[in-house]
């Protein structure tokens, strides 16, 4: 595990008890859940891997439509929290970095990514996700847009992560902690690695302007 790697492991495990109170502030309104809703339309994942599972918010619902579920995370103890929630029987947890994974080539049928990709390299990231897919397989990303927000809305959603960062975690986070990674790149980094992209959907909260959109993609790795 290289340095920064530790660093965001490290840091996610201090504060894993009190993350999913805190990312939802500091998204603002309720585009998270929004994006578990979407999730809920996804249907025959096969053999499926989910990466920064954290606590669990997304593993039980996809647990429905995998035949087996590997669910993953940097952070120790959050996969401690996710096994305590998550009681169905065709889940495995296992600490791994979505950057450089155990896994083989071709090993699973789709990859689900939700809020990790800018904690990331996110070039390095697509490019395992192609790797440990098999041909035609499915990565589906949930990746927070804020560089869509524009003029005080942006400002604001700027104001309000790192407000409830501070506040909410009391915990200093590792240099060069996240990136923005926007709609227009995503698609680049996707192409760049041979996906196709099936859907893209921009996911917002229409009570705040301010909330901090989620883009849900899905894509089919080329064969």
């Amino acid at each position: 595990m290289n340095v920064k790697a530790e660093a965001q492991r490290e840091f996610w495990s201090k504060v894993a008890r009190d993350y999913d109170r805190v990312v939802d502030l500091q998204l603002g309104g309720r585009v998270r859940a929004m994006a578990r809703e979407r999730a809920t339309r996804e249907r025959r994942l096969g053999r499926l891997v989910e990466f920064g599972c954290g606590t669990g918010f997304f593993t039980q619902l996809l647990a429905a439509e995998a035949d087996l579920l590997v669910a993953t995370d940097l952070s120790p103890r959050m996969l401690e929290i996710a096994k305590e929630r998550v009681g169905a029987p065709n889940v495995r947890f296992q600490a791994e970095d979505c950057q450089s994974t155990s896994f083989r080539d071709g090993e699973f049928d789709a990859a689900f990514l939700s809020l990790v990709l800018h904690f990331t390299d996110p070039e390095r990231t697509i490019a395992e996700m192609r790797r440990i897919l098999r041909p035609g397989g499915a990565l589906i990303i949930a990746n927070p847009d804020r560089a869509s927000l524009t003029g005080l809305d942006r400002l604001r959603s700027s104001l309000r992560l790192l407000f409830h960062g501070i506040t909410g975690y009391r915990v200093k986070p590792p240099k060069a902690f996240a990136t923005n990674v926007r709609g227009e790149q995503l698609a680049r980094l996707l192409a760049g690695q041979g996906f196709a992209v099936e859907s893209d959907e921009m996911l917002q909260d229409s009570s705040r302007s301010s909330s901090i959109p989620i883009r849900y993609v899905r894509a089919a790795r080329a064969s």
